[in-house]
């Protein structure tokens, strides 16, 4: 998502529409601006707020920091993949949840991801073995 236009450019979009420097069309080609982004500059002035509005969206976790804490203190050490086993023992359907969405939570709590028991990477492994040529 790109970042929001800087308060001071704002000030001067809205400063040259409101002395009457041009119409919103002539606003944008001189500030580099779209049309409509010129507008909704002087309608948030003209509402009483320049700065830009916070970013919204994206989906809050169903993994909250609580449990979270729980799980860890009861299993110890453990790693993403037991913590996601050990939170969906109870659950069903929707409510179960995917080791990534384990790690982000981790992640959020500040905690870190242990690749496995060891600590180390696990190898990979061919997932079944090659048919044997008929003789």
């Amino acid at each position: 998502m790109a970042e929001a236009y800087a308060v001071a450019l704002r000030e001067r979009v809205v400063r040259a529409y409101e002395a009457g420097d041009g119409s919103y069309p002539v606003m944008a080609v001189r500030f580099a601006l779209g049309e409509a982004t010129v507008k909704r500059k002087v309608w948030r002035y003209r509402d009483g707020e320049l700065r830009p509005a916070k970013k919204g969206g994206g989906t809050p976790s169903r993994i909250t920091a609580a449990e979270v804490e729980a799980l860890v203190t009861h299993l110890g050490d453990p790693t993403a993949g037991e913590l996601t086993a050990a939170y969906n023992r109870t659950r069903r359907g929707r409510g179960r949840v995917h080791v990534s969405t384990m790690k982000r939570a981790l992640h959020r709590c500040g905690y870190g991801v242990k690749k496995n028991g060891a600590g180390r990477w696990k190898r990979a492994v061919p997932t079944s073995r090659p048919s044997a040529t008929p003789s």
